[in-house]
């Protein structure tokens, strides 16, 4: 059986169906009798839906434009030496 910080070490290559069938369903067993492991699991699937819908729209130029102007302005330069 896992531990749960074993859980959050594995947990990328669980998502990725880069484990051996037993890891996984020693992994699928610790899920099921800890709630909070659930429960980050839920949130980390979550997450990365969100992040991958994000990446699919693309930012308005206009929108681009001015953000680049803002870190042009904002932003220390990384030409300067000191």
């Amino acid at each position: 059986m896992y531990t749960c910080k074993e859980v959050v070490d594995v947990l990328l290559e669980y998502l990725d169906g880069e484990m051996t069938p037993e890891l996984k369903a020693k992994l699928d067993a610790h899920f099921s009798g800890c709630a909070p492991c659930e429960d980050f699991l839920k949130q980390y699937k979550t997450t990365v839906g969100l992040c991958r819908k994000a990446l699919e729209k693309r930012m308005p130029e206009s929108v681009s434009d001015r953000l680049k102007s803002f870190l042009k302005q904002n932003l220390p330069s990384n030409s300067k030496t000191g």
